[in-house]
């Protein structure tokens, strides 16, 4: 179940199938072996999606359709899978509306609303909110069936901002401070949604928001190298190092100078419990923003994101 879009130029542009294969391959991600995909996953975000290169048709009904008045369907199509979490349009479609700007593509969207006989260029997000919206629906009518997880969208928006942005913040920082990911889990017991972001040695660090705090300690005790690790909550990080914690520009953050005033305190911490046993990485294929409203076809959290 997923969103495809297929791209079109006119007949007069002067743009290569190569052209927009390089753009492709220089500006989001590079080609599958075959030369044909462009599988685009972020490691930070786990957001991703697709853009293929078609393979020529050979039935002369489906020829005559590839052209439509002045445009010449380019075989360039797009694809991102419904049943996720909003942010995965936000990401591809900053692309997407980029790449149309870029190399005045125009677009057949088959799951468009609008009797569109001709291809058209989408305005700003109009995109995204197509997709979001029937993601919205497809979420709510399969919630209870595919046993999917409700998480609301001002927190999903804030994992996923702080995910996207995060080699930028880390660029700004500099190498001496950690910029950690963070990390949406389910409770095992109560099947809550928790977040969590890893704190290793006690290094300067951007604090981000969450509930949990993943510490890995690495000491030397009675001659051994000691590595042990444990989670605290987000009070007992406040109350044990809130005093350490400085503002700046790029957020909260604990400063070299800190860091290092505060490394006894760090390695001689009680952690709260392990994380195995109490919470698992719940995949964001199972995670949604929106749950079944009363009537049938209905959702109760109408999608009203706009890009930044």
């Amino acid at each position: 179940m997923s969103y495809d879009l297929y791209f079109y130029k006119r007949q007069n542009q002067q743009i290569s199938e190569s052209d927009i294969s390089d753009y492709l391959t220089n500006n989001l991600c590079p080609a599958n072996e075959q030369g044909n995909q462009w599988f685009y996953e972020n490691d930070d975000t786990e957001v991703y999606f697709s853009f293929d290169l078609n393979e020529p048709e050979t039935d002369p009904e489906a020829i005559e359709l590839e052209t439509v008045l002045d445009f010449d369907y380019t075989r360039f199509s797009f694809n991102l899978n419904f049943l996720r979490p909003d942010f995965f349009g936000q990401e591809a479609f900053l692309f997407v509306d980029q790449m149309i700007s870029d190399l005045s593509l125009y677009v057949v969207n088959p799951q468009s609303t609008i009797d569109e006989e001709f291809p058209t260029q989408p305005g700003e997000a109009e995109l995204y909110r197509n997709w979001s919206e029937i993601n919205a629906r497809h979420s709510a009518h399969f919630y209870e069936e595919l046993e999917l997880n409700y998480y609301p969208l001002p927190a999903s928006n804030a994992v996923w901002k702080h995910n996207f942005n995060k080699r930028q913040i880390q660029d700004e920082l500099g190498e001496e401070y950690f910029v950690p990911k963070v990390m949406v889990l389910q409770t095992v017991a109560d099947k809550r949604i928790i977040t969590l972001s890893v704190w290793p040695e006690g290094l300067p660090i951007l604090v981000p928001q969450v509930d949990y705090y993943l510490l890995v300690k690495k000491y030397r005790k009675l001659f051994k190298e000691v590595e042990e690790s444990g989670l605290i909550s987000a009070k007992t990080f406040q109350t044990h190092f809130g005093s350490f914690v400085s503002n700046s520009d790029a957020g909260k953050v604990i400063h070299p100078s800190n860091a290092n005033s505060l490394q006894k305190l760090f390695n001689s911490i009680k952690f709260d419990g392990d994380v195995s046993g109490f919470a698992e990485k719940l995949p964001f294929e199972k995670m949604v923003n929106v749950i079944p409203a009363d009537d049938e076809n209905g959702f109760s959290q109408k999608i009203t994101t706009v890009l930044d």
